[in-house]
């Protein structure tokens, strides 16, 4: 028999669960759990424990943790997404939701719980969107529960999701470019920076770019593949995001310069160099670190005076091309967005400038034609 009720008192009742055994000792383990209330109550607890031995938790544990639970969760789900969205649900779970809900039982978590979570994030300061993606992980956890049968219900479902910040994307001014590509001229950063500059690529797609997908001749660069922050290279972030993507002619210019460059450190290196096909590499043929390239581009652009993000420079690209009067559709296309819709959300300033332009010009046409 799994397990076993036994009645303690008038409402009260002992379940008690067979654990396997002790792997120091050899001998068996047995869970028990005092539960007050019906026969039924009883009997169900039971039942809820004997599912959550099947799935693999340690039901030897005097209380099965959120914090328990969702370690447990992020394990299984490792297979299930992509490096780089595992990666950022563990950072979400770990800042965010174990230090407020991560000692409460799983049993026992309630919608009040989660939205007082949501509260203390946004005295804290963090973002709409920060919330949300934790509301999005915390929800998508709790879901798997109910599937394992550990939960009854999800108590995040009676929580309102948190409302996503809206904001303006920060990026450069026409001015402020050659400030700096003078900061980065000569180091590291160029590269990367100009072709973030002249093909709006995110930076993994920039730090994952290989020469057999650059065709100077045609001045066209292929995105296939992505760096992502756990040092793997992996496919794009969507279907839209592989894409090809014409190149400017600085670009090109600086590319080849780039090739040459590599080509003579190649040579010289011999057997230490590294070939992944990388055109942005640390010196040996190695890729780049995400983190470390986003540090060090914050840095120089803070010391030159400029408020500015690597990421930043894709906005910067997009917005140069909508001020220029490229077709918003483009502009989309050539960002790898899923949707026209998340380029135009993006960039409401830009098109209220090209509206406010357009009223101008129809003014200007039109009053040629009418009387004072």
């Amino acid at each position: 028999m799994r397990g076993n009720i036994r009645r303690r008192t008038k409402d009260s009742w002992t379940i008690q669960v067979y654990a396997g055994k002790d792997p120091a000792t050899g001998r068996k383990r047995y869970v028990s759990r005092t539960v007050r209330g019906s026969k039924k109550d009883a009997e169900a607890a039971l039942a809820s424990l004997i599912r959550a031995q099947e799935t693999g938790l340690d039901l030897a544990a005097a209380r099965l943790t959120v914090s328990a639970y969702l370690d447990r969760w992020l394990e299984v789900s490792k297979e299930r997404v992509k490096p780089r969205t595992h990666f950022r649900y563990a950072e979400l779970v770990r800042l965010h939701v174990t230090p407020a809900l991560g000692a409460t039982q799983l049993t026992k978590l309630r919608p009040l719980h989660i939205e007082e979570l949501y509260g203390a994030l946004r005295k804290r300061g963090l973002s709409g969107t920060t919330i949300l993606q934790v509301h999005r992980v915390l929800h998508a956890a709790l879901n798997q529960a109910v599937k394992w049968q550990l939960l009854d219900r999800n108590p995040a479902d009676a929580v309102k999701a948190p409302r996503k910040t809206s904001k303006e994307a920060a990026s450069l001014g026409a001015e402020e470019i050659p400030v700096l590509l003078d900061a980065v001229r000569g180091a590291m950063l160029e590269i990367p920076t100009l072709i973030a500059l002249g093909t709006g690529m995110r930076l993994g797609e920039v730090l994952g770019l290989r020469w057999q997908d650059v065709d100077l001749d045609s001045a066209t660069a292929r995105v296939r593949q992505t760096l992502q922050v756990t040092m793997q290279f992996d496919t794009p972030k969507s279907h839209r995001s592989t894409r090809t993507l014409s190149l400017p002619a600085f670009l090109v210019e600086a590319l080849k310069r780039c090739r040459k460059s590599q080509n003579e450190r190649r040579l010289m290196l011999g057997e230490s160099w590294h070939e992944l096909d990388l055109v942005c590499e640390r010196g040996d043929g190695q890729p780049l670190r995400p983190d470390t390239i986003s540090k060090q581009f914050r840095t120089v652009a803070r010391a030159a005076d400029l408020d500015i993000t690597f990421h930043g420079l894709r906005h910067t690209h997009a917005s140069l091309m909508l001020a220029a009067g490229a077709d918003l559709k483009v502009t989309s296309s050539r960002l790898g967005h899923s949707s026209i819709s998340i380029t135009a959300d993006l960039y409401t300033h830009v098109a209220s400038d090209q509206d406010r332009r357009a009223a101008e010009a129809l003014n200007a046409h039109l009053s040629r034609h009418m009387g004072s």
